[in-house]
C-alpha cells in the first residue's frame, strides 16, 4: 500500500484535528438554545425511549412541522449515548464532518489536489457551516445529504468519469435522505440548479439521465416509506406538513418572518464568515469574462464553474422569492459558494488578488476582540490588543499573498476561538445567556420530586418566559412548566417569569400579591445573563430581604425606567464592572448564573391581597 506523501499527511492531521475543534470538541458546553434545538431534542428524546420511529410526539402531542431523519438520528444518538446537549447535537456534527470531506475529494478529482484541500478546510472554518453543524436542528441535516447529492450529480451527468449508474444511484439516495430532513425543498433546489446549468450550457440532454428509471426508483425507495406510514396513520399529515408547512411557508407571511427581497445578500456574506472576502475571487472571474464575451460567456465557461454557481443561485433566488425568510434558510447554497471559492483561488493561487484577502484577513482578526466576553464583546484593553495583533499578523500574510499560511492561521484562530467558548467562564456566560439548562438546573435542585407540578410544597407556574429559555427548561426537566391559569386560586404559589414582563402580570392580575422569593429557600432567586460580580466584599450585588431597602453598594441601577421602576422594590440591580478591569477573581452570588445587569428570570411567592 502507497503511503501518503508528507505534506498529504500534515494536512489531513491538521484536517482532523480542525475538525474536533470546530464540530465536535464542548458539544454540551452549554445547553441548547433558541425555540427550535430543545422542541427536536425533546422530539428525539420521546423517540428514543418510546421507541415510536414513526409519529414525532412533542410531549406527547403529534408534531408534523418537521420530517423525520433529525429525530432518526438523534434518537440513536441517545440511545447510544444517553439523553444529552450533546447527543442531540452529534449528528449533525459528523454530518458536517462528512460533507467537509466529501467537498475536498469531489474537487481533487474534479479540478486538483489544492482545490481540494482548500475546500474541506474553508467548509469546516465557514460561519454557517460549523455553526449549523454545532446546533440540533434540521437546516444541517437538510444541507448535508443535498450537497452530497449534487455532487454526486455532477460525476454522473456531466464529469462523464466512472460508474454512471452509481453516481446516479447515490444522487438519488442522497436527495431523498434530504427530503426526510426538510421536504420537498430538496427536490425543488436541486431542480433549479440543474435546470440552470442546462440553460447556461445548453446541456438539456442531462435530464434523460436524471429521469431515468433508476434514479427515480432509489429515490422514492428512501424518502417515501416514512411518508406514506405517517400518512396511513395520520391523515390530515399530508395536507398539514406539504400544504400549510412547505406552500403557505412560502407563498405567504403565515409565519411571520418578513423580509426584504435582498435579505440574503448580507446573509450570504455572514455565512461565509470570515471567507465573505473570498467570494470577490469568483465574482471577478465571472465579471471579467461577463465584459470579455458577454452574455454567450455562460455557453464556453468552465462546467464545474457553472454548476457550482447555478447551486449557489438556487437557493438564494428561490428563498428570496418566499414570503417567510430565515437566515438558516440559504444554508444549502454554502457548500457551493465554498467550492466555487476554492476553484477560483486555485486558479489564482501564484498571484492571489490582495483585496479579498485583506477583507478577509481583517474580519478573521476580530475573533479574539469577539471571543473575549461572549456573548457580549468588551473593549477591554486585552481584547483590543489580540485583535489587533491578530489583525497585523494575517494582513502581512495577505500583503505577500501567502495562501497556504494564511489560511492555516485563519483556522487555527478560527479553532482557537471556539475552544474558548466551550470552556469556562465563556461557556457558562454563553449557558445562562442563552439557554434554560440553568433554570432547569435551579428547579432540580430546589424542588426534588416535586417537580414539575409543585416546588417546597407550592404549586410552581410559569408566566411569558423566553421561548427558548422555556423549552431549554423543559427538555432538561423532561417535563413541561405549566403555564400561570387564567382565572388563578388564591392557594399560595411560585411563579417564575421574565422581570420584564412584571408591569403586563401586575395590570392583568391585580388581586395577586408578588414577593421575591427563592425555590431553595435561600433568599431571592434570579437567573442572570453572563458575568459573576466581583468576589471581594462590597461589590457584589446585594440581595435585599423581602420588604427591605436595597442596601447601597457598588451597584448602578438597571437601564431602563419602566423595567428599573418595575425591579427597584426587589432591590434588582447591576453590579459593577469595575472589578473586571481589574482583574480580580469573580464567583457567582447565590442565583444560578451570573449576573450582568437585567435578569433573564425571577421567582415569586404569589398570593391574593387581603381586602
Amino acid at each position: 500500500m502507497k503511503r501518503p506523501a508528507p505534506r498529504q499527511a500534515a494536512l489531513a492531521a491538521g484536517w482532523a484535528a480542525l475538525a474536533w475543534a470546530m464540530l465536535l470538541a464542548g458539544l454540551g458546553a452549554f445547553g441548547v438554545t433558541g425555540p427550535d434545538e430543545p422542541r427536536y431534542a425533546a422530539i428525539a428524546a420521546a423517540m428514543a425511549r418510546s421507541g415510536d420511529f414513526v409519529s414525532p410526539r412533542l410531549w406527547g402531542r403529534l408534531w408534523l412541522e418537521k420530517p423525520v431523519l433529525l429525530y432518526w438520528l438523534a434518537a440513536l444518538a441517545d440511545r447510544l449515548r444517553g439523553v444529552s446537549t450533546a447527543a442531540s447535537r452529534l449528528p449533525n456534527a459528523l454530518l458536517a464532518i462528512a460533507l467537509s470531506a466529501a467537498l475536498g475529494g469531489f474537487l481533487a478529482r474534479a479540478r486538483s489536489r489544492r482545490a481540494g484541500w482548500l475546500a474541506a478546510y474553508l467548509s469546516l472554518s465557514t460561519a454557517f457551516l460549523f455553526a449549523f453543524g454545532r446546533a440540533a436542528t434540521t437546516d444541517m441535516t437538510l444541507t448535508a445529504p443535498f450537497a452530497l447529492g449534487m455532487l454526486a450529480f455532477y460525476f454522473a451527468v456531466i464529469d462523464g468519469r466512472g460508474p454512471q449508474r452509481g453516481w446516479l444511484a447515490a444522487g438519488a439516495a442522497a436527495l431523498g435522505l434530504a427530503t426526510l430532513a426538510k421536504g420537498p425543498v430538496a427536490v425543488v433546489l436541486a431542480a433549479l440548479a440543474l435546470a440552470g446549468f442546462a440553460a447556461a450550457q445548453r446541456r438539456w440532454r442531462i435530464f434523460r439521465r436524471l429521469l431515468s428509471p433508476l434514479p427515480i426508483a432509489v429515490f422514492f425507495a428512501v424518502a417515501a416509506p416514512w411518508y406514506a406510514a405517517l400518512t396511513w396513520r395520520h391523515p390530515r399529515f399530508f395536507r398539514f406538513f406539504f400544504l400549510q408547512q412547505n406552500l403557505e411557508r412560502f407563498a405567504t407571511n403565515r409565519y411571520q418572518h418578513p423580509q426584504p427581497f435582498w435579505f440574503y445578500l448580507p446573509v450570504l456574506a455572514l455565512a461565509l464568515f470570515p471567507w465573505c472576502g473570498w467570494l470577490g475571487l469568483p465574482l471577478g472571474d465571472a465579471a471579467g469574462r461577463l465584459r470579455r464575451e458577454g452574455w454567450r460567456a455562460w455557453r464556453g465557461a468552465d462546467p464545474l464553474a457553472t454548476y457550482l454557481a447555478m447551486w449557489l443561485l438556487a437557493p438564494l433566488a428561490f428563498f428570496s422569492l418566499s414570503q417567510s425568510k430565515l437566515p438558516g434558510y440559504i444554508l444549502p447554497a454554502i457548500p457551493a459558494a465554498v467550492a466555487l471559492i476554492a476553484v477560483s483561488a486555485d486558479r489564482h493561487w501564484q498571484r492571489l488578488p490582495r483585496g479579498p484577502l485583506l477583507l478577509s484577513a481583517v474580519l478573521a482578526g476580530l475573533v479574539p476582540w469577539a471571543v473575549w466576553d461572549a456573548p457580549r464583546a468588551s473593549a477591554a484593553p486585552a481584547a483590543i490588543a489580540a485583535g489587533a495583533a491578530a489583525v497585523a499578523g494575517l494582513a502581512a500574510l495577505a500583503w505577500r499573498r501567502r495562501g497556504a499560511a494564511l489560511v492555516g492561521a485563519t483556522c487555527a484562530l478560527l479553532a482557537g476561538g471556539v475552544l474558548a467558548l466551550t470552556r469556562p467562564p465563556r461557556s457558562r456566560a454563553l449557558d445562562s445567556a442563552l439557554s434554560g439548562r440553568p433554570l432547569a438546573r435551579a428547579l432540580q435542585a430546589g424542588c426534588g420530586t416535586g417537580l414539575p407540578a409543585a416546588c417546597a410544597g407550592r404549586p410552581l407556574y410559569q408566566w411569558n418566559l423566553d421561548r427558548g429559555r422555556l423549552y431549554g427548561a423543559e427538555f432538561y426537566l423532561n417535563a413541561r412548566l405549566t403555564p400561570w391559569p387564567a382565572h388563578p386560586a388564591c392557594a399560595p404559589a411560585l411563579l417564575i417569569l421574565n422581570p420584564g414582563s412584571l408591569p403586563r402580570f401586575r395590570a392583568r392580575f391585580p388581586q395577586m400579591q408578588l414577593r421575591p422569593t427563592s425555590i431553595d429557600g435561600r433568599g431571592p432567586q434570579r437567573g442572570y445573563a453572563s458575568r459573576p460580580a466581583c468576589a471581594h466584599a462590597g461589590s457584589g450585588p446585594q440581595w435585599p430581604q423581602p420588604g427591605a431597602a436595597p442596601r447601597r453598594g457598588r451597584t448602578s441601577s438597571l437601564p431602563g425606567g419602566g423595567l428599573a421602576a418595575t425591579l427597584a422594590p426587589f432591590g434588582i440591580s447591576r453590579p459593577s464592572r469595575a472589578c473586571f478591569a481589574r482583574g480580580q477573581k469573580a464567583r457567582p452570588p447565590r442565583a444560578v448564573a451570573a449576573p450582568t445587569g437585567n435578569p433573564a428570570w425571577i421567582v415569586l411567592a404569589v398570593t391574593c391581597r387581603r381586602r
